[in-house]
């Protein structure tokens, strides 16, 4: 009862109208009959009925406004039992009544609704949006994926129109996994099948109309081609088709011929012919509809259309598989070619790490050290590297990909870039990207003043960068600097970057064709050639508009008309494509035949087009045989303009390689001549050598070449002025000289406040050479050959040491004053150090002096030396406790001292052996820089006590040591980062490692986690992690049972890059004499040391070796029973997992395992060889190796890795002997980068794709092809083949009936003859004899053909059927 209220209440309420082609008296009355009749248990039903009454009638729209507890039956890709989570109930095959919980999806159908209805208003032209940009918006939950109704929402705020089932085609396309979800690489596909300009290379773009092929698609469940009755009727039921039951099952019964119960598609189509309203459909197409014409007429018209747009979709649809393909292609290549650019990019930062490095950390006082740097040639890639390794996180990487979180590390790959830049010790800081121009540049020195830094490398070098802006930033309107130039900078950085003179730069060039070269320009000459350009509006881009706007309204049959009646074969362009090759046409006609030729052939193309859409297909070609006559001269000037073109182009190429030869070859001469000059250039009054300085920013003085005889040997920077200690001895200054801090009063005519725009000698110690200089805030000291001290400048707050004159009377010193440290027993100098209102100074037998401002505590005096000391004074407390003190340095407010670095012997007999001693840290002053108020010196503590010294800088208000293995230690205020610290940090307390230059490498496996395939004698792993390499006992080893291909393994806990292993084998002997005495250690070799990222398997034996040394980054074979075996790991090798395993059959024991490392995936950049420190920033210099060894190994890895990176290093001067000597590379060259039987990145990519890369010969002018160049050999290989077969369309006319009888008759007869034996029992098999019955039968029947075929011809009839339609010229029925 309750199945026959529910089948009443369905068909109780159904009144529809007859279909077209039906009378209504031919209606099914299922409708009526099924009424409620009183009494009567209810009329008989079919079981296909009773079928249909159990499913709900669905309609185009319920995709989208369905009711989640009515759910319709739904496509393929959209059914509930996808997804197992959402299935309640039911599975396919299950009956018919079972339920399916739709309320997950329902939700989503729902939210996607509600985010289309909210953002139709929301002013955004989608569209105009980058589609990468509109995917993100759609992927809410940052998943990387979307699902159907989220699919067809973005499709038409993209304003690609096109029906839901043919959305849902779309979407099983791009849903290769069948997941229901898509990721924005099978989005692409779909956007390249629907984009007619970019897309597709046919012009298809599709319709919002809802054609048959979709909606049998969409119910076709199991994609099989075929549906049976109840998909017949919701296909017609979706199609809005009304039909009656009786006859839906009398049309399905029909051209169900077979008695299978399932239709294929195209006798679907012809039911959907025979009922589908062909008049509106082909209004709805465009196409005229005649008036007198019969609805056979008309369904044939439709099958036409139906046809062309159906083999478009599948061509479009093949194509974007096809480009699906090529993608995958090209995506395989271009991971093996990152990788190979992630490897030249990290053998060239090698190289250019080897020649010297300066790191500007925190921006300056005023943000001065923030400037770009300045771009020549090749500085481009390597401003790039640059600003990739000191900004980290924050560079510019892969945009379409999200960076992977390193917390889940078991799968990451750390050289991925993403990941490198991810976890860089450089994340996070303030660094200065613009000291790129120095990488490489040989830096040895550098000084720092309150608005410019100075550099200088060891080859006399010097380079400025830097300089305060101007402060005044609104100028009067007749103010004189409104018609003037006044400078990048103010006066006193112009003073100290050697910029007084610098002349105004020229404007910019304005690129008036800028825009003309862009291509809208061709777009706009085709556009306005079929009349659809339109003027975009202002403050828009001109080619989108075009492209976006007014293309989409040409045809894209009419762009490959145009171009096929001048002679072109357009294959596989876009749209885009094709304009441009267009506008080249239309151009070369306007230039050769004239304005008035042009609109002739413009006006014949529109008579084509014309007369193609009324079938007029003769008189069309013959006025595209006129058109290619006029074009024919055309087509060879064309031909020649390309030759041309192409041999200009490879002209080109060989003069610019040509051209750069040239002037490297010039530059290296001038380079050469100015290191060997000898005879100095002077200045106009004689007195001093020219030094100039090169500028690394635009504000500086530009690029200059060295000369040999001003080589410079040590530099010092003050508050507004420099000093420089030429090679010969001679003491230069320049810059501000207000209160005599230059020290120039003879050489500038007598006046002792004179600025100096450039170096200037110090005559007054022209006979006595300087050994040393330093610079305070307005006074200056040096320390001479002789181991005198020299003052001079401002005498305020005693810092000259000059006495109590300077204390009676405020006054400076003009030149520079000797100031004896001690009246008798004349100590010798080593160093001076110059703060703001104080100097120290040490001597070489350790001693320290002091003199000037003792407030905070700065001298390190005591509390009771807290004033003013006008004369120096030794620091006893430091002396009489025996410290030797070798350096020192003055700050704003307070000092440091570094003791002297000494051998001394310790131990006594076998034991006696030599340790160096000293290298601590002192230090005194304000509380303010020091975290505490030391009045005395003492001595820092924390990580400094465990490291020894080499050399500290006092800053304005912050301090850095370097110690003896490399490593800097900052701290203090942390303005702007300048301690090499996170900028959220204000201050550092005690001294902090600056992990981005140089960190030690400690035991990464001491105390971590390990595991073994067995254990013996409860010798378990852990022991073999425990610090304790001495091997004398059982208990001191670990060791295994007697395993297969035994191994032991440890976790390092995180990625770390390698340094070295070291393995302690086990010392003890068996204690039974008659045994070898190598019994226990000889156990240990064969064996491997290996490396991974990932885990290693639990499998003992087997292939377990095999396999784990195929999962290992790097390996190393252990051949020789040693007591300590070492590996140096190879370069750049970052793992996780240690393992060591033998190869045989044995006991596994070892004493200890040492891994030494840095922990993260990169590696450090250098040891740090000097730090200087001054207002808000801190300079950090890595000199340059002096092992020339060390030199040719990372050249030659550089240029092995990509000769491209030979044209950069050459400019250096570190590698000028290597490229004379090795050049570019070539095939001759080993490989060196490959090691440890594992090939790398390039060589790897070689060997994948050789049989492409196998004819690689020379490039242009026989140069080492590049690895861009290699890139674009891959990259630029012909697409895989179109995987397309057109559709051959049967001539359902009488005539093509008729062919096709004849076609399928003589087809039997001669299949017949083939299989029949004749009745005189010949055979008819290959080569045997035919009966004469046969022959007169088939001449017979071909003479009756002949009769018909001249009967139809002179009746006027159907002509004969062309080629194509002969049996076996491809046709097929």
């Amino acid at each position: 009862r309750g199945r026959w209220a529910a089948f009443t209440a369905l068909y109780a309420p159904r009144s529809r109208a007859p279909a077209e082609g039906f009378s209504r008296g031919q209606l099914s009355d299922v409708g009526r009959a099924c009424g409620p009749q009183q009494g009567l248990p209810g009329p008989s039903v079919t079981p296909t009925t009773m079928r249909r009454t159990r499913r709900r009638r669905v309609s185009p729209d319920d995709d989208d406004d369905a009711n989640d507890d009515e759910a319709p039956r739904r496509p393929r890709s959209l059914l509930p039992w996808k997804n197992s989570n959402r299935m309640v109930g039911g599975a396919p095959g299950a009956a018919d009544d079972q339920t399916v919980n739709t309320e997950t999806t329902g939700t989503r159908r729902q939210a996607a609704q509600q985010e289309e209805d909210d953002d139709d208003d929301d002013g955004i032209d989608w569209s105009k949006m980058p589609p990468e940009e509109v995917f993100k918006r759609f992927d809410t939950d940052g998943s990387g994926e979307i699902d159907l109704e989220e699919f067809k929402v973005m499709l038409k705020k993209l304003k690609i129109h096109m029906s839901s089932a043919k959305a849902v085609k779309y979407f099983k396309m791009c849903d290769v996994d069948d997941s229901g979800q898509i990721d924005f690489e099978e989005f692409r596909v779909a956007l390249f099948a629907c984009d007619p300009n970019n897309g597709n290379p046919i012009g298809f773009a599709p319709n919002a109309l809802l054609t048959p092929i979709d909606a049998f698609e969409m119910f076709d469940e199991d994609g099989s081609g075929n549906i049976n009755e109840d998909e017949f009727y919701f296909v017609l039921e979706y199609l809005k088709l009304e039909v009656s039951d009786a006859n839906q099952e009398r049309l399905f019964l029909k051209y169900d011929k077979d008695q299978s119960g399932e239709i294929d598609y195209d006798e679907f189509r012809q039911i959907w012919l025979a009922v589908a309203d062909v008049k509106k459909e082909l209004t709805d197409r465009g196409v005229d509809v005649p008036k007198f014409a019969s609805r056979k007429k008309l369904e044939r018209i439709l099958e036409k259309c139906l046809d062309e747009e159906e083999e478009q979709e599948r061509r479009a649809m093949a194509e974007a598989e096809r480009w699906r393909t090529w993608r995958a292609i090209l995506d395989q290549k271009n991971e093996y070619i990152k990788h190979a650019r992630r490897r030249a990019q990290i053998e060239l930062c090698k190289a250019l790490d080897a020649a010297g490095q300066i790191y500007v950390f925190g921006r300056g006082a005023r943000g001065q050290f923030g400037a770009q740097g300045e771009k020549d040639g090749t500085h481009e890639i390597v401003q790039k590297l640059w600003t990739r390794r000191v900004t980290a996180g924050k560079a510019d990487f892969d945009p379409d990909r999200k960076m992977d979180s390193l917390e889940t590390k078991d799968a990451i790959d750390v050289e991925a870039l993403k990941n490198e830049l991810a976890s860089s010790p450089f994340n996070d800081l303030v660094v200065g990207e613009n000291a790129a121009k120095l990488w490489g540049k040989r830096v040895y020195d550098a000084a720092i003043s309150d608005t410019v830094i100075l550099a200088q490398s060891d080859l006399g070098e010097l380079w400025t960068w830097g300089g305060s802006d101007h402060w005044w930033y609104e100028i009067e309107p007749d103010a004189h600097w409104q018609t003037h130039w006044r400078g990048d900078t103010t006066p006193r950085s112009q003073l100290l970057l050697g910029t007084r003179f610098k002349p105004e730069p020229p404007p910019p060039e304005v690129d008036e064709l800028g825009e003309l070269n862009d291509g809208s320009e061709a777009l706009k000459v085709v556009l306005t050639y079929y009349g659809k350009w339109s003027a975009p509006p202002p403050d828009v881009d001109r080619r989108k508009f075009y492209a976006d706007e007014c293309l989409p309204n040409v045809d894209y049959n009419w762009i490959v008309t145009s171009l096929e009646v001048r002679g072109k074969q357009p294959e596989e362009m876009t749209k885009l494509m094709l304009c441009d090759l267009l506008h080249r046409d239309i151009m070369l006609e306007k230039r050769v035949l004239g304005e008035r030729a042009h609109r002739r052939i413009h006006e014949l193309e529109e008579e084509i087009r014309e007369l193609k859409k009324v079938r007029r297909v003769a008189l069309a070609k013959r006025l595209v045989v006129d058109i290619t006559k006029m074009w024919a001269p055309l087509r060879e000037i064309q031909a020649e303009e390309d030759a041309r073109d192409r041999q200009k182009k490879q002209t080109e190429v060989v003069e610019n390689i040509a051209k750069r030869e040239h002037a490297y070859e010039a530059w290296r001469q001038q380079v050469k001549e100015a290191a060997e000059a000898t005879s100095p250039e002077r200045t106009a009054r004689g007195n001093s050598i020219v030094i100039e300085s090169g500028g690394i920013t635009a504000r500086g003085a530009g690029h200059k070449i060295a000369q040999g005889y001003a080589a410079i040997k040590q530099i010092a920077g003050g508050a507004q002025h420099f000093a420089a200690v030429h090679q010969s001895g001679a003491l230069y200054t320049w810059g501000l000289g207000s209160g005599g801090r230059l020290g120039l009063d003879i050489t500038e005519n007598g006046d002792p406040r004179a600025d100096a725009t450039r170096p200037t000698v110090v005559q007054a110690l022209a006979s006595t050479p300087v050994l040393t200089t330093a610079c305070g805030y307005s006074h200056m000291a040096c320390v001479t050959t002789s181991r005198d001290l020299y003052v001079w400048g401002s005498a305020a707050s005693g810092k000259l040491g000059l006495g109590l004159a300077a204390k009676e009377e405020e006054c400076y010193a003009s030149l520079p004053v000797h100031l004896p440290l001690r009246p008798k027993n004349r100590p010798l100098l080593r160093t001076v150090s110059c703060g703001a209102a104080h100097t120290a100074a040490t001597t070489t037998d350790g001693e320290l002096f002091v003199w000037g401002c003792g407030d905070g505590g700065r001298l390190g005096l005591g509390r009771e030396g807290l004033a003013t000391h006008w004369s120096p004074r030794r620091v006893d407390a430091l002396f009489e406790a025996g410290h030797r003190i070798g350096d020192v340095s003055c700050g704003n407010a307070h000092t440091l001292a570094v003791t002297l670095i000494e051998e001394v012997w310790t131990g006594t007999g076998t034991n006696r052996m030599k340790e160096k001693q000293g290298g601590q840290v002192f230090a005194a002053g304000s509380a303010s820089v020091l975290g505490l108020f030391h009045p005395a010196f003492d001595r820092v503590m924390g990580e400094l006590a465990s490291v020894q010294a080499v050399q500290a800088s006092a800053g304005f208000a912050h301090s850095g040591v370097v110690t003896s293995e490399g490593e800097l230690y900052c701290w203090g205020m942390n303005d702007d980062g300048c301690c090499a610290a996170h900028p959220k940090v204000r201050f550092l307390a005690e001294p902090t490692l600056a992990a981005c230059i140089y960190s030690r490498p400690g035991n990464l496996a001491l105390g971590r986690p390990a595991r073994q395939s067995s254990c013996y004698g409860g010798q378990d792993a852990h022991v073999a992690v425990d610090g304790n390499c001495d091997g004398s006992s059982p208990e001191l080893c670990t060791s295994t049972q007697q395993d297969p291909q035994a191994w032991w393994e440890v976790d390092l806990g995180d990625f770390a890059n390698l340094h070295i292993v070291k393995l302690w084998n086990r010392t003890d002997e068996p204690p039974d004499q008659t045994m070898a005495r190598d019994k226990y250690s000889s156990r240990l070799v064969p064996c491997w040391i290996m490396a991974s990222q990932k885990p290693y398997s639990d499998e003992v034996g087997g292939s377990s070796l095999i396999n784990a040394l195929g999962q290992s980054v790097a390996r190393h074979q252990i051949t020789r029973d040693k007591r300590c075996t070492t590996w140096h790991v190879p370069e750049n090798i970052s793992a996780r997992y240690i393992r060591v395993q033998l190869e045989g059959f044995n006991f596994l024991h070892f004493a200890q395992l040492e891994v030494f490392g840095i922990i993260g995936v990169q590696g450090s950049v250098g040891r740090c060889s000097r730090v200087v420190c001054g207002k808000h920033c801190t300079v950090a210099i890595i000199r340059p190796l002096s092992d020339p060894a060390d030199i040719n190994r990372v050249y030659k890895r550089a240029i092995l890795s990509d000769a491209q990176n030979a044209d950069i290093l050459r400019e250096r001067e570190t590698f000028a002997l290597e490229y004379d000597k090795y050049g570019r590379g070539g095939k001759d060259m080993e490989c060196i980068i490959c090691t440890g039987g594992q090939k790398c990145e390039n060589c790897l990519m070689k060997e994948r794709f050789a049989g492409e890369l196998k004819d690689l010969s020379l490039g242009a002018a026989g140069r080492v092809l590049t690895l861009d160049e290699m890139a674009e050999m891959l990259l630029d290989a012909p697409k895989p083949p179109l995987n397309f077969t057109p559709k051959v369309v049967v001539d359902n006319s009488w005539a093509g009936k008729l062919q096709q009888r004849l076609a399928g008759k003589k087809s039997d007869d001669s299949v017949k003859k083939a299989k029949v034996a004749p009745d005189d029992g010949s055979v008819a098999s290959g080569g045997s004899t035919k009966s004469k019955s046969s022959k007169r039968s088939k001449r017979s029947r071909s003479s009756r053909g002949k009769k018909s075929e001249a009967g139809s011809k002179k009746s006027g009839g159907a002509p004969p059927a062309p080629d194509w339609l002969v049996p076996g010229a491809g046709w097929a029925t």
